[in-house]
């Protein structure tokens, strides 16, 4: 890792979050950021050897970061079997490691040097929120050379993922919205309730629970942030002549 690269890191602390992208042999490098959230990018491949995440586990312990770092990408973890994933998300959940599928991406650039059967790339967040991983969903490009499509809707991200993760159960579908709202917010220590008190910083969706979000790619009607509105949108209309 770059000198330039740990004090860009140094210096995004002061907005209490640093992203990386980073491979195992350096994440010892990383250091005097104990104030932040964390967000690692690595395994971003499909070879199922050689992962970062045991040295990632043994430094965030070591650290004392447990509850405050991400791991984005990880694709790796769709390339094993099922044994290896699960041994590998047993040291996940040891440290408090939040794990951020990034879809469109990592469907995008996996899986090229295949002419057939090619893999999807992705992995599958809800088997590892079964072993007890707080999972999340995001874009972290939009409209560049690693991800050429999308809007920054995280609904659409979301109907995206489980279309290509094959979900079909309700509960499954209400997981997923839970990543791009719930566990994103427990990443970050953020507040996601309507209570009276709480910041009022909420998008209004065109559906009428979390299932019918995800299936419909629900229309994003308003927005607010600490109660102010950001945007809006018309909800949609049938016209008949």
């Amino acid at each position: 890792m770059s000198d330039l690269l740990i004090q860009n890191a140094r210096l995004a602390n002061r907005e209490n979050l640093v992203n990386i992208s980073i491979n195992g042999s350096h994440i010892e490098s990383i250091d005097n950021i104990s104030e932040a959230f964390v967000d690692f990018h690595l395994d971003f491949d499909l070879d199922p050897q050689n992962s970062s995440i045991p040295k990632l586990v043994e430094e965030t312990i070591k650290r004392h970061y447990q509850g405050r770092v991400s791991i984005g990408h990880v694709t790796k973890l769709s390339a094993m079997d099922k044994n290896k994933r699960t041994e590998l998300a047993v040291l996940l959940k040891l440290a408090d490691i939040t794990l951020t599928v990034l879809p469109a991406t990592d469907i995008f650039l996996n899986g090229r040097d295949y002419d057939s059967l090619i893999p999807r790339g992705m992995v599958n967040a809800n088997e590892l929120l079964e072993m007890g991983i707080n999972t999340t969903l995001s874009s972290n490009n939009i409209l560049n050379a690693f991800t050429p499509y999308g809007d920054a809707s995280l609904v659409r991200m979301a109907n995206m993922y489980a279309n290509v993760a094959q979900l079909a159960k309700d509960k499954q579908i209400a997981d997923v919205l839970n990543m791009i709202t719930k566990n994103a917010a427990q990443l970050l220590s953020k507040q996601t309730e309507i209570v009276v008190g709480a910041p009022a910083t909420l998008v209004v969706l065109e559906a009428k629970d979390a299932v019918e979000t995800i299936r419909t790619n629900a229309q994003a009607l308003a927005g607010f942030k600490n109660g102010k509105q950001t945007f809006c949108n018309d909800a949609a209309r049938i016209c008949f002549e």
